[in-house]
């Protein structure tokens, strides 16, 4: 038989159909026996159900019957009572002793008039009958019913577990004329459940309505069952229900004798009811599961082979796809690939080389690598290749000779590759000639740029030297003729003096400042390992007077990480904000100034904190450019220029700056710088 077809190695017709099959056989036995452990399941609580019901009705009815014969003498024993009179205490022993003969429940019998005396009792009277007649006359009266049962109690007259059956005597005018107690045994419902018990595990149980348990077999250690369904208000009188609220579950048939207040229940635990099942179910599974492993294990080994022939096929059409794959990659790349043998004879190029070097398709193939470069003649071939194979791997700058003879630069990165017992390469060709033009544009525009940048630097440092020379003049004859015609001068020209000198040095300042912008991250020092801890240690020192004389706190870490950067600059920043949160400071508040500083990964967050006079968000971005001024010259002095500083400083060190703020609620400026240690 053919198994596999040899063209598409797959499972032939024969296989498919037996591993169908076979699994159409495991589920059909899986079927048959869960159907037949339902099966057996249903039957057996189905046999249980008719059985306990039966049996409630069976007992049902005899209960019945026994406690109607005893309330027939109980109320026969009334009514004689209630219409004889005058009758000697012996004659109705006598009478009551006829009518209890033959019923075999009764175990006593009492009259009591209406004063709780004992009028006769079968049995001689003893010190317990006064304590017992008031109980059950308690009792009866309670529960306002004509007829009363009460709880299982010890006999007055030897001790007998007894259940009393009372019903009160009334006379003509329908008071109260005494009661007559019926003591029935509590042994004969004992007797009588065992008589009829036919189900294993069954339990059956008397009790009243309230669920105090009256006669039980087998006893439990409950004395009563109000907690259950069947005793609760709105369960119904007879009927068959299903407890699962206990720890095993129960199936109970109950009935009730409502005229008499009492419930009957026939309970069976449904472990016990299905202890024979779970034996059967058992034993079906295990024989449907040793079935289905032997099949199973058929199959496996079916497919185990058509696994190893699949997995076969698949690698092939793994390599079939990834050989597609690298030759599209080759004939699309932008590089230019090349294969050579030892020899080196051109055994593969792609189209980028064949494009590249103005060669026809395919024409590139059998020619010397000699031909299209050389860099490497085929006389000094084998020495190149004793090179690779002790490098196993070669990069060098070369040049390409096109189909015209023109040279063409290039990189060359050559691989050696080993198989079939033959060594080969595989030289990654890259054009340079468009990056060699790049650079040297780049190289040429960055001289220029640099030579400009130093140009613009000496011109700012001669226009600044120029311009201020002019102001010094100005502001000195200023001075001059204040001092010589001060005193003939009017208020007014007196005034445009003033306007005219503070307007000399206010230029002045703004020319030294743009200088200093100027320079801000220009030092052409190179960024350099540097303690945070010794920079605010400086600026701390020479702030010192001006933090003494606005009476201010500077709170500052005990620990500073070390970053990159340049030492004066960085002191420069944090100069700059510390004297602004001295500056605009709140004039209702002592200056409380802190710096903290926060490390993640290779990032430093510089914080610092003041209790100023704040800024509102919508100049956020304003304060950091040059000559930008939130307050007039009258209330605080300045350029407008140090955030503009602080920005170019932090920018120049690879980081940023950003201000968080509200009016009145104070100032929190952050910048970040790169960690030079890990903290």
């Amino acid at each position: 038989m053919t198994v596999f077809s040899k063209s598409w190695l797959r499972p032939s017709a024969s296989v498919r159909s037996v591993i169908t099959l076979g699994a159409l056989f495991m589920l059909a036995v899986q079927a048959m026996t869960g159907y037949e452990i339902w099966r057996q399941y249903s039957h057996n609580i189905t046999l249980a159900e008719r059985n306990i019901n039966l049996l409630a009705d069976v007992l049902a009815s005899e209960i019945n019957r026994s406690v109607m014969a005893v309330d027939a003498v109980v109320e026969l024993t009334t009514a004689e009572l209630s219409t004889t009179t005058h009758r000697p205490p012996a004659e109705t022993r006598r009478v009551m002793r006829d009518r209890a003969i033959g019923i075999a429940q009764i175990f006593g019998l009492i009259v009591v008039d209406e004063n709780g005396n004992t009028i006769a009792s079968l049995h001689a009277p003893s010190s317990r009958h006064a304590a017992f007649i008031d109980a059950v006359m308690a009792a009866a009266r309670e529960s306002n019913l004509p007829f009363h049962i009460g709880n299982v109690v010890p006999a007055p007259f030897d001790g007998t577990p007894i259940i009393p059956f009372s019903r009160f005597r009334h006379d003509a005018n329908g008071n109260v004329a005494g009661i007559t107690i019926a003591a029935m045994s509590a042994q004969y419902f004992q007797e009588l459940f065992l008589q009829v018990k036919s189900l294993p595990g069954a339990r059956l149980t008397l009790a009243r309505l309230d669920g105090r348990i009256l006669a039980q077999t087998p006893e439990g250690t409950d004395v009563t069952l109000a907690g259950l369904p069947e005793f609760q208000p709105y369960a119904r009188d007879n009927g068959l229900l299903y407890d699962h609220d206990a720890e095993a579950g129960r199936i109970v048939a109950f009935r009730t004798l409502r005229p008499y207040g009492l419930k009957l229940s026939v309970s069976i635990d449904s472990a016990t009811l299905l202890t024979l099942w779970r034996s059967n179910a058992l034993r079906l599974l295990l024989a449907a599961m040793f079935g289905s492993v032997v099949l199973a294990a058929m199959i496996a080994l079916m497919l185990r082979n058509l696994a190893r022939d699949e997995q076969r096929l698949s690698s092939l059409r793994e390599s079939e796809r990834r050989r597609r794959m690298a030759q599209f990659s080759l004939d699309h790349c932008a590089d230019m690939v090349v294969w050579t043998n030892d020899q080196s004879r051109i055994v593969f190029a792609n189209k980028a080389l064949h494009d590249r070097l103005a060669y026809d398709d395919q024409s590139l193939l059998g020619k010397n690598v000699g031909d299209i470069d050389p860099n490497y003649p085929q006389e000094d071939w084998h020495h190149r290749m004793a090179e690779l194979r002790k490098a196993g791997r070669l990069r060098v700058e070369s040049s390409l000779r096109d189909s015209a003879g023109q040279l063409i630069s290039a990189e060359v990165s050559v691989n050696l590759f080993h198989m079939d017992g033959q060594d080969y390469t595989c030289a990654i060709i890259r054009d340079t000639v468009e990056r060699k033009q790049s650079e040297a544009l780049l190289a040429e525009r960055t001289r220029r740029l640099e030579a400009s940048n130093a140009e613009l630097e000496q011109f700012a440092y001669v226009a600044s030297h120029d311009l201020r020379e002019p102001l010094r003049m100005v502001s000195s004859f200023v001075g001059l003729l204040e001092r010589q015609f001060g005193q003939d001068m009017s208020a007014e020209a007196r005034e445009y003096v003033k306007f005219a000198r503070e307007g000399a040095v206010r230029m002045d300042r703004l020319i030294l400042d743009l200088l200093e912008y100027s320079r801000a991250g220009a030092s052409g020092r190179p960024l350099a390992v540097v303690a945070l801890s010794q920079v605010v240690a400086n600026v701390h020192h020479n702030l010192s007077v001006a933090l003494n004389e606005a009476q201010a706190r500077l709170s500052l870490p005990a620990a500073l990480p070390k970053v990159w950067g340049d030492e004066d600059e960085l002191g420069r920043v944090l100069t700059n904000l510390i004297s602004n949160a001295l500056k605009y400071r709140h004039p209702d508040r002592v200056p409380e100034i802190e710096l903290t500083v926060e490390s993640h990964d290779d990032q430093v967050t510089c914080v610092i904190h003041d209790n100023g006079i704040g800024i509102a968000p919508q100049y956020f971005d304003r304060i950091f450019r040059i000559f930008q001024r939130l307050h007039g010259r009258e209330r605080y002095e300045g350029t407008g220029i140090g955030l503009a500083i602080c920005k170019k400083i932090v920018e120049h060190h690879g980081g940023r700056i950003w201000v968080s703020s509200a009016p009145d609620q104070g100032t929190t400026f952050f910048f970040t710088l790169k960690l030079a240690t890990p903290s």
